[in-house]
């Protein structure tokens, strides 16, 4: 089992890339799959650590499924288990997303709660609020959320902030609930939209995605369906950006353009030559890129997970890069790593500051999450000498062999 990268900085990166579906889609699209029994084939699918954890949990519920050649096939069955149990749990936060779908068909569901007996932390209080305004009840015991609800039905949810896991919940229980649930403030990722196209296929009644308002209409019952997930736009981002960071010109592909239309913006303003076409984004890098100041902010601003990769590929940039994090407090845990390398990075509170340096040197490095272990790869493939990232099962929960895809790009890396 492979534990680390060894990367060899100073190459720069060339040639094509096909970018698997969205992590931060399928996902919900797998729990979308609980609302009504049937076969389902969801294809598109990233070979990543957490679509088999999500398999797992979905697994204990009873469910089958199997993985292959990137196809999930998914039978659900008449009767499905509703208790989700620790162990699975705390493998993936994502997994909360069962909660509206085992609400809306079971009327009951128990899963272990992230976080001990505090029902409070924020992003999932949204989810419980919005759920418990349209009729289901919860309780804490013995660090298990245990919640119920004899028949769901349609309110007004006006969400505090834009959650996309808040908005999930909400669509995925509207969907069978009784009456008309309108979501205000909904979050309008792509994601979501896809989440709701394959729905709509499922014969939900669901209009407004991609918008602020999104209205659900209940349905009296559901079909299973084949379904393809939509491309990811921060596995395209991270290869944009190293290609911005290390030089040369490549094209990614399967994905749609439109998604990363603040990202390509800033990456202009870094100097790099972007073209788009339907489904493809090419970039071309001369020279270090310029600094540039990117702000945080729900889609459709610069994604918070593309935020460390920004960064990263502003390290060598010529000036100074101010960086603000509104989204996540916890998206600055690559700085100490980097300093390692030689990078000249201060932070303050939701702030970085990026002074371009000439050169970033080898290192090793450990990286505690799935966006910090991309930004240390880009900053390794930039920097003069060897470096070695440890913490790489982070990085699997995101990316499908990133290894072999930068190695078609034209750089110099290996599991270790």
């Amino acid at each position: 089992m492979e534990k680390s990268i060894q990367v060899i900085g100073g190459n720069s990166l060339g040639g094509e890339i096909a970018v698997p579906g969205a992590k931060n889609a399928i996902l919900k699209e797998m729990a979308a799959s609980l609302l009504t029994s049937g076969d389902y084939v969801l294809s598109n699918v990233p070979d990543i650590a957490d679509v088999h954890y999500m398999s797992e949990v979905l697994q204990y519920l009873g469910v089958d499924i199997s993985f292959d050649k990137n196809k999930l096939v998914i039978n659900i069955p008449e009767e499905l288990q509703t208790e989700a149990p620790y162990n699975l749990v705390q493998k993936i936060r994502a997994s909360i997303i069962i909660l509206g779908p085992l609400l809306a068909r079971q009327g009951e569901v128990k899963i272990a709660f992230p976080g001990g007996d505090n029902l409070g932390p924020r992003p999932v209080q949204m989810h419980i609020d919005a759920l418990e305004k349209m009729g289901a009840s919860f309780k804490l015991e013995h660090g298990m959320l245990i919640g119920t609800a004899k028949q769901l039905h349609g309110v007004e949810v006006n969400l505090p902030y834009a959650s996309v896991g808040a908005t999930e919940n909400t669509i995925l229980a509207a969907v069978l609930a009784k009456g008309k649930t309108v979501i205000e403030n909904a979050a309008r990722e792509p994601e979501i939209t896809d989440l709701i196209l394959m729905l709509r296929s499922m014969g939900a009644d669901i209009t407004g995605e991609g918008t602020s308002e999104i209205i659900i209409t209940g349905v009296e019952s559901l079909n299973s369906v084949e379904h393809k997930v939509v491309g990811d736009r921060i596995v395209a981002g991270t290869y944009l950006l190293a290609a911005s960071s290390c030089g040369g010109g490549i094209v990614v592909k399967g994905i749609n353009p439109s998604f990363l239309d603040m990202e390509l913006k800033k990456m202009s303003e870094m100097g790099m030559e972007i073209n788009t076409e339907q489904e493809a984004i090419s970039l071309q890098s001369e020279g270090e890129p310029k600094s540039v100041d990117i702000a945080t902010l729900p889609y459709p601003g610069v994604a918070t997970d593309l935020q460390p990769m920004f960064s990263a590929a502003l390290l060598k940039a010529k000036g100074t890069s101010i960086i603000t994090e509104n989204v996540y407090d916890q998206r600055f845990q690559w700085v100490p790593e980097v300093l390692r390398m030689g990078a000249d990075v201060q932070i303050g509170w939701q702030h970085a500051m990026i002074r371009g340096v000439g050169q970033l040197s080898g290192a090793p490095v450990v990286t505690p999450d799935i966006r910090t272990g991309a930004s240390l790869l880009i900053a390794a493939l930039s920097a003069e000498g060897t470096s070695v990232i440890d913490g790489i099962t982070h990085i699997k929960r995101g990316y499908e062999d990133i290894v072999s895809s930068f190695v078609q790009l034209g750089a110099r890396l290996e599991y270790t």
